[in-house]
């Protein structure tokens, strides 16, 4: 009888423990709650960025680049200026200050005899922005050496005024300040690039062709024989066109 308690008693020794560490496996083994995710924690979906536009009249402040004098430069001579402030569609420059710009002189007398100054007139063409030529718009008149040029609707005074000065070579020095027009909408890109799809060829063709100089100059290169072509082209510059 001792000998069987003593059994029971052993195999209780025994089986305690085991019936201990089953339990303790179950526990680590419990499953795990699945993460569910709210529509909140789902990735944005990537806002779409839409193309800047300039608008067409947009101002531009200008400087000429070196000086211009009707006694170096004839008609249909081209000058540079310079952009002196940015550009901004927004917040974004699209046109940076110090981007090269040119003009065209369109007519151009020298000096005279019994006082008359000589006289320049000139266009704002274009504006060189990534390898492209950008059109823009003004006309201007720069009779002797004053501190004003005259524009289609007045005088443009930069500077201290003098009014005109008589009996004077026509001279614009470097860092004259004008303004000019942006002449036609222009895309960019978000970031401020010029948008690849700008025809720069075009854009200046048909700003041109909506002046009287263009269309002279137009008509003029009709023309087959090179010689006639070439003195029709030189007629253009002799009438004032702009």
């Amino acid at each position: 009888m001792k000998t069987l308690f003593a059994g029971v008693a052993i195999a209780a020794l025994t089986i305690t423990p085991v019936s201990a560490q089953l339990a303790d496996d179950t526990q680590a083994v419990a499953p795990v709650a699945p993460v569910i995710v709210s529509p909140e924690q789902t990735a944005p979906e990537p806002v779409e960025l839409k193309p800047l536009i300039l608008k067409s009249g947009t101002p531009l402040k200008l400087a000429v680049a070196k000086e211009v004098n009707s006694s170096t430069h004839d008609a249909g001579d081209m000058f540079g200026l310079t952009v002196l402030e940015d550009v901004r569609v927004g917040d974004t420059v699209v046109i940076p200050s110090g981007t090269p710009a040119s003009a065209e002189i369109t007519w151009r007398t020298g000096k005279g005899a019994f006082g008359k100054s000589g006289k320049l007139e000139f266009s704002m063409r274009s504006v060189e922005l990534d390898g492209q030529s950008i059109p823009i718009t003004g006309n201007f008149r720069q009779e002797g050496e004053g501190n004003t040029v005259a524009t289609g609707v007045g005088v443009l005074a930069i500077g201290v005024f003098a009014g005109f000065i008589t009996g004077k070579r026509a001279r614009l020095p470097m860092g004259r300040e004008l303004l000019s027009q942006v002449a036609q909408p222009l895309e960019f890109s978000p970031d401020g690039s010029l948008s690849p799809s700008f025809d720069s060829e075009s854009a200046m063709a048909a700003a041109l062709a909506d002046t009287p100089l263009g269309q002279c100059k137009a008509e003029a290169e009709t023309i087959s024989k090179p010689k006639k072509r070439q003195k029709a082209l030189k007629k253009c510059y002799k009438k004032r066109m702009e």
